[in-house]
């Protein structure tokens, strides 16, 4: 009887093991295919990016110095969601966070970097940084979506001081 428990236990365990070993190879592919497309959508567009910044496996952000670009990309399966910003168009960035109340605590289901264009007729890009619904868990999000913040803010005023 304890011979058969051992064997069932290590079976489950070997099961258990494995699935984990799956999901995460799978991941990996997912996020090597997803960088991939990012690099050679910037490079189509003739974009020379130097620190690209990938997160979950789906999400990839970058800026060209020198063209004064910003290139973001969703990539979840064969869904494309790729953005191309002019900085000198963008009047502001802000940070939305979305989130629902559970009884003794609140839940955040997406964090959104909200650009505003100088041109008040232009609608505002949101660029998704984390959502509940397509990732299994929220890891640095809050900090990288303040960082790109911080960094496409600077990128704005340094243009307004040249001018």
């Amino acid at each position: 009887m304890d011979t058969t428990s051992t064997f069932i236990g290590i079976a489950i365990a070997l099961i258990i093991a494995l699935a984990i070993i799956l999901i995460q190879a799978t991941q990996k592919k997912q996020m090597k295919k997803s960088k991939k497309v990012f690099i050679d959508l910037a490079a189509k567009n003739n974009l020379k990016i130097t620190e690209p910044e990938f997160w979950g496996t789906y999400y990839a952000i970058a800026i060209d110095e020198k063209a004064n670009k910003l290139i973001y990309s969703k990539i979840i399966d064969d869904t494309h969601n790729e953005t191309i910003l002019d900085l000198s168009t963008v009047a502001k960035c802000e940070v939305i966070i979305t989130s629902t109340s559970l009884k003794n605590k609140t839940e955040i289901d997406t964090i959104d970097l909200a650009i505003n264009y100088k041109n008040p007729s232009k609608a505002k890009e949101v660029l998704e940084f984390y959502n509940v619904d397509t990732n299994f868990q929220m890891n640095n999000e809050t900090e990288l979506i303040e960082k790109w913040k911080n960094e496409i803010e600077s990128k704005i005023m340094n243009k307004a001081q040249a001018a």
